[in-house]
C-alpha cells in the first residue's frame, strides 16, 4: 500500500496528503497508551470502594464489550478502508446527522478527559514534591497540558516514538505489581502494616481478605447490585481510548496487516492487564480501604512494607496520566479532522500543514481544552466544584461510550447492506467477525446503552450519592451530542452544510467495493 494517503478537499485546492509515520508495532502500543491512564490507577480505587469485589465482574463484562468493539471495528477498517476515524463509517452507514452527534461527542469526550489527566498529573506531582499549595496545583496542571501541546504540534512520527515508549513503561510497571501482589498473596514476602495487619489477622487464609464471610452475595456485592450497574460507565472510562488503534491506522505504514493484529492483541492485553491486577488487589487489600485519592497499587505496596515500590507505583500514575492525555489529544484531533473532510465540521479544519499534519485542528481542539482546564481550575479553587477530576471523568465516560455504540452500529449496518446486495459476509470479507462471535458486538452495543440509561437514573437508584451526579452529567453530555446535530440541520436547511468528498486515491465507496449482485 502507498506510504501516503491522499484526501480530496472540496475547496478546489490540490490534494493534500496525510503523512504515514507510525510503525505497525507502535499502533498497538498507542492503543494501550490511550487506555492505561490515571483512571486505571485512581479511578479503579474508587470503583473498588463503591462496588466491592463485584468490580472484577464489572471489568470482565467491559472486557467483553471491548472485544466486541475491536472485532467490529477491524472488520470495517480492513474491508472498507478509510482514514481510520470512525466518523467515516458512522457518516456512511448511520447518516450525516447521527455522525455529527457521535463525532462531536467523541471530540467533547477527549476535550474533557485530557484536562482531567492534566489535573491528575498535578495531583501526583504535589504528592511527590510535598507542595500542596494552590499555586503548585495550578502550575503543575498547566505545565502538563503545555507539554502535551508541544508534543502534538510535532510530526506524527515524534508522537509515535514518545507515546509507544510511555506505553511500554506502564506495561512493565503493571507486570511488576502483578509479581509483587502475587508474592504477597501466597505469603512469599510482605510485612503487613496498619489496615493490612487487621485484614490478614481477620481473614487471610488463601481466599483473600475480602472473602469468607459465609455469604457469597454479600462477599461479591457488599453495597448491592444496582450500584454496580450505575458505576459501569465509570468502568468504561478506564477502557476508553481503545478506538485510538483505528484512528492511528490512518497513519500506519501497513494498515491492512497491522490493524487486525493490533485490534486483537490490544484486546487480549487490556483484559490481562486489568483483570489479573484487579483480582490480586481484591485478594490482598480490603475494599473499604480503597480510594481515588491515591493509587491503589501504591497503597498496597506501602501497606505491606514496600515503600520503594509504593513510590514507583505512585510515579507511574504521572506517566500514565500524561501518556493517556497525549494519546487522547492525538485521537480527538484526528476525529475532528475526519469530521471536517466528511463535511460535518468547518472546512478550514481539514487543511494540513507543510509537514502533513492537521495543525489547524490541533490548535482548535487545544483552545477548547485550555478553556475547560482554566474554567475548571477557577471553579474548583472558588468552591463551585468539589471534585473537578471526577466530574470530567464522568462526562467523558458518557460521551465516549456513544462513539463505541456508533462504531458497532456502523458495522451492523455494513453487514445488513452486504446481505441486501447478495453477499455472504463469511466468504467475501477479508477480516470478519466469525459466526460464533457475532453475538459479541450485539451484546457490547446493547450493554453500553443500558449502562448509559442507568447512569441517567443513578441519583434515583442510589440516593446516597456515592455514584451520583448522573442526571446532571446525562443532561450536559446529551446537550453535547444534540446541539451539534441541531446546528448541522440548520446549516443543511440553509444550504451551508459541507459536501462530502473525502475519499483518498486508494479508497473506494461501499457501492464501488461491493456492487449489487441482485441486479
Amino acid at each position: 500500500m502507498s506510504e501516503e494517503k491522499k484526501v480530496v478537499q472540496t475547496t478546489g485546492e490540490s490534494p493534500q496528503e496525510l503523512k504515514r509515520g507510525i510503525k505497525g508495532w507502535q499502533v498497538a502500543f498507542i492503543g494501550l497508551g490511550g487506555v492505561i491512564g490515571s483512571c486505571y490507577f485512581l479511578g479503579v480505587g474508587w470503583c473498588i470502594q463503591v462496588m466491592g469485589p463485584a468490580v472484577f465482574l464489572a471489568f470482565a463484562v467491559v472486557g467483553v464489550i471491548v472485544f466486541g468493539l475491536m472485532i467490529a471495528y477491524a472488520e470495517l477498517l480492513v474491508n472498507l478502508p478509510r482514514k481510520g476515524t470512525f466518523v467515516a463509517y458512522t457518516n456512511e452507514f448511520l447518516g450525516p446527522t447521527m455522525s455529527v452527534g457521535m463525532g462531536w461527542s467523541f471530540w467533547f469526550n477527549w476535550v474533557c478527559y485530557v484536562p482531567s489527566e492534566a489535573i491528575a498529573v498535578s495531583y501526583i506531582l504535589q504528592e511527590l514534591t510535598g507542595n500542596n499549595s494552590s499555586i503548585a496545583y495550578v502550575a503543575f496542571a498547566v505545565g502538563a497540558l503545555a507539554a502535551i501541546t508541544i508534543i502534538n504540534l510535532c510530526s506524527v512520527d515524534v508522537f509515535a516514538k514518545i507515546e509507544s515508549g510511555l506505553a511500554i513503561t506502564k506495561v512493565i510497571v503493571i507486570i511488576l505489581f502483578i509479581l509483587l501482589a502475587f508474592g504477597i498473596w501466597v505469603g512469599i514476602w510482605g510485612n503487613p502494616e496498619g489496615a493490612a495487619v487487621k485484614a490478614v489477622e481477620d481473614g487471610f487464609k488463601g481466599l483473600g481478605v475480602n472473602f469468607g464471610s459465609g455469604s457469597i452475595y454479600h462477599d461479591i456485592f457488599p453495597n448491592g447490585f444496582s450500584v454496580v450497574l450505575i458505576m459501569m460507565v465509570v468502568v468504561l472510562v478506564t477502557f476508553q481510548g481503545t478506538e485510538i488503534v483505528g484512528l492511528a491506522a490512518a497513519e500506519s505504514q501497513n494498515p491492512d496487516k497491522s490493524v487486525p493484529k493490533a485490534c486483537r492483541s490490544v484486546t487480549y492485553r487490556i483484559v490481562g492487564l486489568y483483570l489479573v491486577p484487579i483480582l490480586l488487589v481484591l485478594l490482598v487489600l480490603p475494599t473499604e480501604f480503597a480510594t481515588d485519592a491515591t493509587p491503589v497499587f501504591s497503597d498496597i505496596a506501602k501497606a505491606y512494607g514496600f515503600e520503594f515500590f509504593g513510590i514507583i507505583f505512585l510515579a507511574v500514575v504521572l506517566v500514565a496520566a500524561f501518556s493517556c492525555a497525549n494519546t487522547g489529544f492525538y485521537g480527538t484531533v484526528r476525529c475532528m479532522y475526519g469530521l471536517s473532510v466528511e463535511g460535518l465540521a468547518p472546512k478550514f479544519l481539514s487543511k494540513l500543514s507543510k509537514n502533513a499534519a492537521p495543525q489547524r485542528t490541533v490548535l482548535f481542539t487545544l483552545a477548547f481544552m485550555w478553556i475547560v482546564l482554566i474554567l475548571g481550575l477557577v471553579s474548583e479553587l472558588t468552591g463551585f466544584l468539589s471534585n473537578l477530576y471526577g466530574s470530567l471523568l464522568s462526562m467523558s465516560g458518557f460521551t465516549g461510550t456513544l462513539a463505541w455504540v456508533g462504531i458497532i452500529a456502523s458495522q451492523k449496518r455494513f453487514r445488513a447492506r452486504l446481505k441486501k446486495r447478495g453477499y455472504d459476509a463469511d466468504s467475501c470479507l477479508k477480516a470478519r467477525v466469525s459466526k460464533g462471535l457475532s453475538w459479541v458486538p450485539w451484546f457490547a452495543m446493547i450493554a453500553q446503552l443500558i449502562f448509559l440509561i442507568m447512569l441517567a437514573f443513578g441519583d434515583i437508584l442510589d440516593p446516597s450519592g456515592d455514584a451520583g451526579g448522573g442526571i446532571v452529567i446525562f443532561s450536559i453530555a446529551t446537550a453535547a451530542v444534540v446541539i451539534p446535530m441541531i446546528v448541522y440541520q440548520i446549516a443543511k436547511a440553509k444550504g451551508k452544510a459541507g459536501k462530502i468528498s473525502s475519499l483518498g486515491a486508494d479508497e473506494k465507496t461501499f457501492d464501488e467495493t461491493f456492487p449489487d449482485l441482485t441486479k
